[in-house]
């Protein structure tokens, strides 16, 4: 038993440190708080307790029939549901319940999005620190090179001194890169509390080719009936269902049963039964109809705008995708055409070449390098929008859009 207890303490450090997958980190989207709870409404509305009773009311009345004691009357007096309305309830707590069951795929879109957004900043803000590293390791070999030509005519004191500084501020810049993965963590351990003592080693590098996401949108589908446009199209039938409802919310009458005892003594039938039909000349609820009417309208508008704004939205980030890849594709053909290895060994065959001119040129790439890691991340952020307008991030079964090899 001793030895259990002590190899616990030994691996007991190692068992906390898994790996988060992205896998892991976006099927957790299902476990938000903004998400569970449409589950519990949607649980709570499948018990139907919305279900009304065949029974409005239920009346006892008792009076003295002429102020003599012996002759007391009875009544029951029975008002039962309107079948219409009851029909109506239950047809508008349907469509509620199908509106909720759709808003929650509203909040789940939005849930991923953040989760998408979440990976692609870390892996942007882990491509930065590689290179403000590499941009340091050239700093400082440029400055151990100046100080080795110290006694040359390769030597100039001011690029000594600038290198000095900017060794400085590059040291700065890499510490606040630290900071902002800090707090980018607490943001994804909020998001998914199983993600603490988990490591994260997400990379642009391990994201989906640029390439893919330019054949992925070229082949989707630029329009789509589900998500928003099915969550407004619902919102008119609800706000129908409710105009119904108030419509048909009347009093249908009564059935009542009356016990006159004293008529025993006139050899005649205590009980006497009465029926009354209420017929009503206008519908008292007319003002609710009214107000019904004017959702109905704003609904139907609200689902015409959705219509507009998800057609335009996905031309909009499409032709941002297309921009932002022509960019970095241009960018990614310069940096191949330089040939680095060809050029050092041009550079290396000069007599009088200076050895920093070649480090010189490892620093302006790095520059070269972090553009294009930025270009690369707004394409990522731009893909994630296509699939927000597409409809694409909510849909089950769950789909990794940014695994690489995704078809």
């Amino acid at each position: 038993m001793r030895i259990l207890i002590i190899s616990c303490f030994l691996f007991l450090p190692f068992m906390g440190y898994a790996q988060l997958t992205m896998e892991d980190f976006l099927q957790s989207a299902l476990q938000s708080s903004a998400v569970k709870v449409f589950d519990t409404q949607d649980d709570f509305l499948d018990e139907n307790p919305y279900k009304l009773s065949l029974i409005r009311g239920l009346e006892f009345r008792t009076e003295s029939n002429q102020l003599d004691n012996d002759r007391q009357d009875y009544t029951v007096r029975l008002n039962p549901a309107n079948p219409w309305e009851v029909k109506r309830n239950n047809e508008y707590f349907k469509n509620y319940q199908q509106l909720l069951q759709h808003d929650r795929q509203r909040e789940l879109k939005e849930v991923m999005k953040i989760h998408y957004e979440t990976i692609i900043n870390w892996a942007y803000l882990d491509e930065l620190k590689k290179l403000k590293k590499e941009e340091q390791e050239i700093i400082k070999t440029s400055i151990d090179i100046l100080a080795a030509q110290k006694f040359s005519s390769y030597f100039d004191a001011n690029d000594y001194a600038d290198l000095k500084i900017e060794q400085i501020e590059k040291m700065v810049e890499l510490e606040e890169l630290t900071f902002r993965e800090d707090a980018q963590r607490s943001n994804i351990e909020a998001l998914y509390p199983m993600a603490r003592n988990q490591t994260i080693s997400w990379t642009l590098s391990e994201l989906i080719p640029i390439e893919q996401i330019q054949y992925l949108v070229s082949r989707q589908p630029t329009f789509s009936r589900v998500g928003e446009l099915a969550y407004r199209q619902k919102k008119i039938d609800l706000a129908l269902s409710e105009w119904k409802l108030d419509k048909s919310n009347i009093n249908i009458g009564y059935i009542k049963a009356q016990y006159q005892g004293y008529r025993i003594e006139q050899e005649r039938k205590p009980w006497s039964i009465g029926v009354g039909i209420a017929i009503p000349i206008t519908n008292p609820n007319k003002d609710n109809m009214t107000k019904r009417k004017l959702e109905i309208i704003e609904a139907e508008n609200d689902l015409l705008v959705a219509k507009t704004e998800q057609q335009v939205g996905v031309e909009l980030v499409k032709k941002n995708l297309q921009n932002l890849s022509i960019r970095y594709n241009n960018l990614q053909n310069r940096l191949d055409s330089l040939n680095i290895p060809a050029l050092a060994s041009s550079l290396q065959k000069i007599e009088d070449s200076n050895p920093i001119t070649m480090i010189k040129l490892r620093g302006s790439l790095i520059k070269s390098k972090s553009m294009a890691a930025r270009i690369k991340k707004e394409i990522y952020l731009a893909y994630i929008d296509y699939l927000w307008y597409s409809e694409l991030l909510q849909q089950q079964p769950f789909t990794n859009y940014l695994r690489a090899g995704l078809n």
